[in-house]
């Protein structure tokens, strides 16, 4: 993957933002942004979502593990040589069931911009660079899951030309 730099002038100081492969060595950087979605997810939906404090326990080894996944692809926003971004996702293929279509699909896991850097272009930048990765590699159509609460990233993805294909519904069982 060919990284994707920008040079830019923001208030009189130069920015350069890359978007490229990650590395173990961002880890504490993919924690940070790990936890700021969490908070959000949590606060949005918290019989769904742990909390923050609790998930960070566990987050590290599920980090590493979609890091180190040969299957996956994982991008970084970097601006000033600080992960400010990431995405992760992968390629995934309809092999068994008779009545679903053949193709590939490729499937965002999870995007994460920093609150500091959200309204700026980021996310586009990834999910453009993550598009162009998973078309060079035979998929056909993109999906993601995005929660209902979350109404931001619902007009994000849909700015970028996505639409409504299916809906996860749940209830506790609890009210049955």
């Amino acid at each position: 993957m060919a990284d994707f730099v920008k040079v830019e002038l923001i208030a009189n100081k130069v920015v350069i933002m890359r978007i490229r492969a990650v590395k173990v060595s961002d880890i504490q950087f993919i924690l940070k942004l790990s936890h700021q979605i969490n908070r959000q997810h949590h606060q949005g939906a918290p019989s769904v979502f742990s909390s923050p404090e609790k998930a960070d326990s566990g987050s590290e080894a599920y980090w590493l593990g979609l890091m180190l996944d040969p299957e996956g692809h994982f991008l970084v926003a970097e601006e000033d040589e600080q992960v400010v971004a990431f995405l992760a996702g992968k390629i995934t293929q309809n092999n068994g069931v008779s009545f679903i279509q053949d193709h590939k699909v490729a499937r965002v896991n999870t995007i994460v911009v920093g609150d500091d850097v959200q309204g700026q272009g980021v996310g586009k930048k990834l999910m453009r660079t993550f598009n162009q990765w998973a078309h060079a590699n035979g998929a056909t159509e993109l999906r993601l899951e995005v929660m209902e609460f979350n109404q931001d990233a619902q007009r994000f993805y849909e700015s970028l030309g996505m639409v409504t294909q299916s809906r996860i519904m749940s209830m506790s069982l609890e009210d049955v």
